[in-house]
C-alpha cells in the first residue's frame, strides 16, 4: 500500500527529466516495439541446446528404423528416404499410415520415440511461453519507467497513440501461403494426385492429422516431405506464438493503461483530501483510512 504512494510521488515529480526513454524498446513504444530484455537472451543457449537435441533425436531415430526396415510395412520406396520420412511424420504426429511398424519391437520404438518427441515439444513450449511472459513485463516496467520520466498524463495518451504490430503475424501467413502453394505445386507435379486432393492433404499435412488416405509415395515426394512437412508444422507452431503474442500485447496495454489511470486517480483523491474545511484538517493519512475502510480491508473500530 505505501509502495503504491510512493510510485504515485515519483510519477509525478517535477524534477523528473522531460526524456522519452524505453530500456529494451527498438523505439518509443511502450508495447508495441519492446523487445525481449537480457533476461530472456539468458535463454539463448536453451534454445539452441534443444535444437542439438532434436538433431541427436532426429539422427538416431532414423538410423534405428534404417535398421529395422523389415519390421516397418507399408509402401516402401528407398530404405534411407524412407526411415527419414517415417521419423518427420511420427516426429510431427501427421502420421500418414502409409508406413507403420508391425512388429513388437518396432511398436515399442516406436512409441518410445514419438514420447521423447512431445517432450521435446513440450520444452519449447515453455521456451516460448517464457517469452511472452517476459516481454510483457518489460513492457509494464518500460511503462512505469515511463511515467516516472514524463507523467502519467502524458504516457496515457502516447499509450494512445500505439498501433499493435501485426508485422510478425502477416510475414509468418505470407510464408505459410508460399509453403502451402510449393507444397500443392510438389503433390501436384510429382505425386500426380489431383488438384483438390493436393488441397486435401496439403491440409491435413499442415494441421498434423494426416488422415493417411493421400500421401507421398514416390522417393522424391518423399525427401521433399522430409523438410516441407517439419518446416510446415514449424511455422503453424510460429503463427500462433505471433498471434498469441499479438493477443497479449493488447491485453497488456489495457493493463498499463488501467494501472496508470488508477494511480492517477489515486493521487487526485488524495490532493483532494488534503483541505480545511470546518476548521478541521484532512490529509493524505485520512485518505487512505478513507480507502482501506472502503475496499473492506479495515473496519471503523480499528480506527
Amino acid at each position: 500500500m505505501f509502495d503504491h504512494f510512493y510510485l504515485i510521488d515519483s510519477m509525478t515529480s517535477n524534477d523528473a527529466p522531460k526524456k522519452r526513454s524505453f530500456r529494451g524498446c527498438k523505439t518509443t513504444s511502450v508495447v508495441a516495439k519492446c523487445v525481449p530484455p537480457d533476461t530472456f537472451r539468458s535463454e539463448i543457449p536453451d534454445l539452441k541446446l534443444l535444437g542439438i537435441y532434436f538433431g541427436v533425436y532426429f539422427t538416431s531415430g532414423s538410423i534405428t528404423f534404417y535398421a529395422m526396415e523389415d519390421d516397418i510395412r507399408g509402401h516402401k520406396t528407398n530404405g534411407f528416404v524412407d526411415s527419414l520420412y517415417y521419423c518427420v511424420t511420427t516426429m510431427t504426429t501427421v502420421g500418414y499410415g502409409d508406413l507403420v511398424p508391425h512388429s513388437f519391437d518396432a511398436q515399442i520404438l516406436s512409441s518410445i520415440f514419438v514420447t521423447v518427441g512431445m517432450f521435446l515439444f513440450g520444452i519449447a513450449v515453455k521456451i516460448a511461453s517464457k517469452y511472452l511472459v517476459v516481454k510483457q513485463q518489460m513492457v509494464m516496467v518500460n511503462a512505469m519507467s515511463t511515467v516516472q520520466k514524463i507523467g502519467p498524463v502524458e504516457a496515457l495518451k502516447e499509450i494512445d497513440n500505439l498501433k499493435i504490430d501485426y508485422n510478425k503475424v502477416k510475414k509468418s501467413l505470407t510464408v505459410m501461403g508460399g509453403h502451402f502453394v510449393l507444397g500443392i505445386f510438389v503433390l501436384l507435379t510429382v505425386e500426380g494426385m489431383d488438384f483438390f486432393d493436393c488441397i486435401y492433404c496439403a491440409i491435413t499435412t499442415m494441421s498434423t492429422t494426416g488422415f493417411g488416405d493421400e500421401s507421398f509415395q514416390s522417393t522424391f515426394g518423399r525427401m521433399f516431405a522430409v523438410f516441407w512437412v517439419s518446416t510446415g508444422t514449424t511455422c503453424v507452431g510460429k503463427l500462433f506464438l505471433y498471434i498469441v503474442e499479438v493477443y497479449t500485447d493488447v491485453e497488456t496495454r489495457k493493463l498499463v493503461k488501467q494501472v496508470i489511470a488508477s494511480n492517477i486517480t489515486a493521487k487526485k483523491d488524495l490532493e483532494a483530501a488534503d483541505h480545511i474545511e470546518d476548521r478541521k484538517s484532512y490529509g493524505a493519512a485520512d485518505m487512505m483510512l478513507y480507502k482501506l475502510k472502503e475496499m473492506g480491508n479495515i473496519k471503523e473500530d480499528d480506527t
